[in-house]
């Protein structure tokens, strides 16, 4: 059974359907797009408190290693004019290993463990490393010196086409030790 409609019903009725669309209507017209249209102490509320970090974890498991890459281009040329091999403490005794050395004349021993270097090019700087057996077994060492060669020349120690000393040392002085040389 229906009951009749009522001027109460009706009322209500069209309220409900004006307040729904009166609410549509405020939505659209205060839809809120930028915070600057908040008030400041509700958008702090908002915003809230940083929480705590958290623990960093174990580290992973180191990757698998890269294929080797390509065959680098040849570099330039050194700028050392010459260089030398000298041995000192190796067979047979002749200081001057010429099979590896390039613009040296020649190396004689002016006293013990000093080198009478006499290079065919003009040379201003000398550097060297000794052979790594002797680096390791007794600390040697290679020195060079440009100053004292007129001495040693006047003393007869070295011959007059002397260019540079070398000089072979270890912890406790003169050590004899193979060793190159690269002049620039």
């Amino acid at each position: 059974m229906r009951k009749p409609l009522s001027y109460a019903n009706v009322v209500a009725t069209l309220a409900l359907v004006l307040a729904m669309t009166g609410g549509a209507l405020a939505a659209n017209n205060y839809l809120v797009t930028s915070t600057k249209q908040i008030k400041p102490s509700v958008l702090k509320k908002l915003k809230g408190k940083t929480g705590k970090t958290g623990a960093t974890g174990a580290p992973g498991a180191p990757g698998a290693t890269g294929k080797e890459g390509p065959q680098g281009k040849e570099g330039a040329a050194g700028s050392a004019v010459a260089f030398a091999h000298v041995t000192d403490d190796s067979e047979p005794k002749t200081p001057l290993d010429a099979a590896n050395s390039k613009n040296v004349s020649s190396v004689t021993e002016g006293s013990t463990d000093v080198f009478c270097i006499s290079t065919t090019v003009p040379i201003k700087n000398a550097v060297g490393s000794v052979d790594a057996g002797a680096e390791k077994e007794n600390g040697s060492t290679v020195a060079f010196n440009f100053s004292v060669v007129p001495i040693f020349i006047a003393t007869k120690l070295c011959p007059p086409s002397t260019t540079v000393l070398a000089i072979t040392s270890g912890p406790k002085g003169a050590s004899p030790a193979d060793f190159w040389a690269s002049f620039n």
